[in-house]
């Protein structure tokens, strides 16, 4: 559980600002779906931002969605015997 929410805690700006890592951090950051979900929630809880302020990160979810969802589809083999 610690090989995976480490890493996931220090790559979404929950422990450290994403300006402060070095910029191959930030740039592995962007491909952490949890680091634009913590954007979505800490400005819809803390700041009340409807969704005008958070339909960018909301789209940037939805692709990575859907990207993983094709590449599943696709990887999907049905074996009947």
């Amino acid at each position: 559980m610690m090989g995976m929410m480490l890493p996931t805690m220090l790559l979404t700006g929950f422990l450290f600002p994403i300006e402060n890592m070095p910029l191959a951090m930030q740039w592995l950051s962007n491909l952490v779906p949890s680091r634009w979900y913590f954007i979505i929630v800490k400005r819809v809880m803390l700041k009340g931002l409807g969704f005008g302020a958070i339909w960018k990160e909301t789209l940037i979810l939805a692709g990575m969605s859907l990207l993983l969802f094709v590449i599943s589809l696709r990887r999907f083999k049905i074996r009947l015997q």
